[in-house]
């Protein structure tokens, strides 16, 4: 959003991290600062209440309050976001999920960089039945008891 304001002729040069950021990791004096910014232009105002909220949004567990956001943001005159609220709505699904459950798909897309791991790692192996081995080696979590060369 800054960008396009600096674009449409504002004289936002050099206050990027006066504008980026949480407002409770900012001094008194950074918010003293960003609320001018925000007061003196008020599309950056807006910018700054939509993302704020849309925090808050993610923070909680409401898929009705993520809904208002949305209408929100397509309602505002910002294309930035009311590029968001689209792409918000063509994840719907994944994003009321995420907000019930707070489970990422991170684990899964570890485990497909095991099995990749795996797959390199089977190269020249001749068959399937090999390839499934190291993946079940690699990304099962087995615990292998092998027999150690020192006596216990």
């Amino acid at each position: 959003m800054r960008k396009q304001l600096r674009r449409e002729g504002a004289g936002l040069a050099g206050e990027l991290w006066a504008i980026r950021g949480n407002s409770w990791t900012r001094s008194e004096e950074q918010l003293a600062h960003r609320q001018q910014l925000c007061t003196q232009y008020p599309k950056l105002g807006r910018a700054m209440m939509l993302r704020e909220t849309f925090q808050d949004v993610l923070a909680g567990e409401d898929a009705v309050a993520l809904r208002w956001w949305v209408t929100r943001a397509r309602r505002s005159r910002l294309v930035p976001f009311r590029k968001l609220a689209d792409s918000v709505m063509e994840h719907w699904d994944g994003i009321v999920a995420f907000l019930e459950t707070r489970v990422t798909n991170g684990v899964i897309e570890a485990i497909n960089g095991l099995l990749q791991l795996a797959k390199r790692m089977a190269r020249g192996f001749r068959s399937f039945r090999n390839f499934r081995l190291m993946a079940l080696l690699k990304a099962g979590r087995l615990q292998l008891h092998l027999p150690s060369l020192s006596p216990t």
